[in-house]
């Protein structure tokens, strides 16, 4: 019996060591392809930004009553006036605007929220009983708002690079749209600024101006997350060694680029100017081999952002 239990623990080991180095080599493949992010990476990703976005809330917005729109927002509110706790109210809302959301706004839209959503308000009813926070950890509610908002803004920066969602009051906001001129932005504005004026009326002056802050904040904190996400550097190379570079373009960082003949002005010699976007980890090398191979090439480097095209989709989605 022993013998046996053996062989099956060896037995599952090897099958998991296979499959971590199968999958380790499919990805190493589909880096080198610059393929889009497999299904598998997206779901951890997901998963990732669910807790970040959930140890934000318990550790500093349920214990200042920070109310910033969101589901947790409503929880915060609610609280005041039923006998549950913050994270209990915000796994019951979810499930019930889920289920709203299903009927009213399809399958599709709630499958794409509803993993997160709910993962979300586990992890927060978990760390309740793991790790209970009955105040603020350092009496010091501005920091733990900046904390609050950088936490919440990198998942949800992460989930809108998935074209994914966290659910909550995005469902009232798209309930709204269905049903009014509002747009999708405008109609959460409005939803998440509801609460947030409560939240003057139920605490304190205090913890009002502080939600509204972080209100404006969060919007900013999200933008500059997700440009700094999505940037990429678009070449410009103006050059006398066409051969070298194309070669090294195509074959050492396996990408493509777009080659025009361009005539120098000043003293009409003829160059080649190569139109080439990388991303920021393939722009240091690439910078070092044109020093090396031409030292007199004219380079112009730009930061944009949202390229669209083989090698630079961050999902399956083309988003």
């Amino acid at each position: 019996m022993d013998n046996a239990s053996n062989n099956a623990k060896k037995d599952n080991k090897a099958f998991g060591i296979k499959f971590i180095d199968t999958y380790l080599e499919k990805r190493a493949i589909a880096k080198y392809n610059h393929d889009p992010m497999d299904e598998f990476t997206r779901f951890l990703m997901m998963s990732f930004a669910a807790i970040l976005m959930a140890l934000g809330t318990h550790f500093f917005k349920y214990p200042n009553s920070f109310v910033i729109g969101g589901v947790e927002g409503m929880s915060i509110i609610i609280s005041t006036f039923l006998p549950l706790t913050r994270a209990q109210l915000t796994l019951i809302i979810n499930i019930i605007l889920l289920i709203v959301a299903f009927f009213v706004l399809g399958k599709n839209f709630t499958l794409r929220t509803g993993y997160v959503a709910i993962l979300n308000s586990l992890t927060a009813l978990a760390l309740d009983y793991i790790a209970p926070v009955h105040g603020s950890l350092t009496n010091n509610k501005m920091l733990e708002l900046i904390y609050t908002l950088i936490l919440s803004a990198v998942g949800s920066a992460i989930l809108f690079n998935l074209a994914a969602s966290s659910g909550g009051t995005d469902i009232i906001a798209m309930i709204i749209k269905k049903y009014s001129a509002l747009e999708v932005g405008k109609s959460l504005l409005v939803v998440d600024s509801t609460f947030t004026f409560l939240s003057i009326w139920i605490f304190d002056i205090e913890i009002g101006l502080l939600s509204f802050l972080g209100l404006l904040l969060k919007g900013v904190f999200v933008d500059v997350i997700i440009q700094s996400m999505n940037t990429d550097k678009l070449f410009i190379i103006i050059t006398t060694k066409p051969k070298e570079i194309g070669a090294f373009i195509r074959d050492d960082l396996n990408r493509s680029a777009t080659v025009l003949d361009g005539l120098g002005l000043y003293k009409g010699v003829n160059r080649s100017v190569f139109f080439l976007v990388l991303s920021p980890k393939e722009a240091p090398r690439t910078k070092l081999f044109l020093k090396q191979i031409d030292p007199y090439a004219f380079i112009t480097i730009i930061n944009t952002s949202k390229i669209i095209g083989k090698g630079f989709y961050l999902t399956n989605d083309g988003k």
